[in-house]
């Protein structure tokens, strides 16, 4: 029975290795993944300050949705719209504490966000607590949710 003992170690481990392998691999792509929306989001932050409007109507899903603060519920069409008429400036946009979750083409990213900023004539700048959904579209990651709420 002793004999047998260290045969079955072995047996257990190797049947064992395949899965470790495909962890190993999934942890490696979902870090990978993660660095890809920070990336994209650094991105799209900096075309914001510029008003970049080519970069910022090309980092939209068509079905953009921003909720604001107030609960105002802008689409696609109306942010880039209030790129392109001036409404909306950002002058600094600031983010830390981020978190970012993958699920499969689609990433949730959450943090503290810090922004100086000005809507339709109105300050809108402050510090917020955000949630930004994004998916990966043809090999680029686009936003196509983003809210955030004021932090107390």
């Amino acid at each position: 029975m002793r004999t047998f003992a260290p045969a079955i170690l072995l047996a257990v481990n190797l049947c064992s290795l395949p899965t470790l392998h495909a962890q190993a691999l999934r942890s490696e792509q979902n870090t990978s993944t993660v660095s890809a929306v920070e990336r994209a989001d650094r991105e799209f932050a900096a075309a914001m300050v510029k008003a970049d409007v080519r970069v910022i109507e090309n980092m939209l899903a068509e079905t953009y949705t921003f909720t604001d603060p107030t609960g105002r519920v802008s689409t696609k069409k109306d942010v880039v719209d209030g790129y392109k008429s001036g409404a909306i400036k950002i002058e600094s946009h600031d983010i830390s504490d981020v978190h970012v979750s993958v699920y499969g083409d689609a990433a949730v990213e959450t943090g503290l966000l810090t922004t100086k900023a000005m809507r339709d004539g109105r300050d809108s700048g402050g510090t917020f607590r955000f949630t930004r959904v994004w998916v990966s579209r043809d090999g680029k990651w686009r936003t196509v949710a983003f809210q955030e709420t004021r932090k107390q």
